[in-house]
């Protein structure tokens, strides 16, 4: 079984990754900023079970506290075989010319430099170890022509983590060390509806059709994403939940079949 290091992982796709990696038997470190939040979510997996879990406090925009996350994951297992970069903002929202100063720091740093850090850690304590495996969490376009609205600065920081998970797969290819990427697709998560928030009612009523379309609950995809972690050999894989043939597949259910996916009434909206 293995032993896991997940940023981020208090809530959202973070703590889901933890909640399926426990439930097949595999040890997990979980992190966050908050301490309360860390340890509810700590005693939670482990109640979960049947694998452990271990919690701890890191700001991953501080390399000093991703360097204490490593010792404190080792500590606890004794080795880490595979570290997920997950810790992020998903602030959109603004066109980039309008966004304020601290939200511009917020995403640079927290998911630009928070993956730098994380990267650097890992890849330096797999060497020392002799093997592991690094995943980095990417987002919404990150490559290619399409661009999202009021996604810029977001949009940008995850095509920056996909360039680096280039580099780091080139920089590591001759060694044990495997390194590759997840995309997890539009995932109705506490991220995703702070985002909402900024929404008027009547927008969102325009938007609600095509989001049921796109959109998913985190437990319907991290059970997917953690088995082709777990299965992955292939340096440089991305592992993408929402691909563009499911993508076609859902439009043509909804616009041709007439299959309505209902993902909102859940939450009163």
């Amino acid at each position: 079984m293995s032993n896991v290091v997940i940023t981020g992982s208090s809530k959202g796709i973070g703590r889901g990754l933890a909640e399926e990696f426990v439930k097949r038997g595999h040890n997990v470190t979980v992190s966050a900023r908050g301490t309360a939040d860390i340890e509810r979510a700590a005693a939670e997996l482990n109640a979960l079970g049947p694998g452990k879990a271990s919690g701890t406090t890191c700001d991953v925009t501080s390399k000093q506290q991703v360097q204490a996350l490593w010792n404190h994951a080792r500590n606890a297992f004794g080795s880490i075989d595979l570290w997920i970069n997950n810790a992020g903002y998903a602030t959109a929202q603004y066109l980039v010319h309008e966004m304020p100063e601290d939200v511009v720091h917020k995403l640079v740093d927290g998911n630009l430099k928070g993956t730098i850090f994380g990267s650097q850690v890992a890849v330096s304590g797999f060497r020392e170890q002799g093997s592991g495996a690094l995943y980095n969490m990417l987002g919404g376009s990150f490559q290619g022509k399409r661009l999202t609205p009021n996604m810029g600065v977001y949009s940008s920081t995850k095509s920056a983590i996909w360039r680096l998970t280039l580099y780091l797969v080139e920089e590591t290819k001759d060694t044990s060390i495997l390194v590759g990427a997840i995309s997890p697709g539009m995932l109705i998560s506490d991220n995703w509806f702070e985002q909402q928030k900024q929404v008027s009612p009547e927008e969102w009523q325009k938007l609600r059709p095509m989001l049921n379309i796109l959109c998913d609950h985190v437990e319907t995809s991290t059970p997917w994403l953690v088995e082709q972690v777990l299965a992955n050999t292939e340096p440089g894989k991305r592992i993408a939940w929402l691909t563009t043939g499911k993508i076609m597949k859902r439009f043509f259910d909804a616009k041709v079949l007439r299959k309505e996916r209902d993902l909102f009434s859940r939450y009163g909206l």
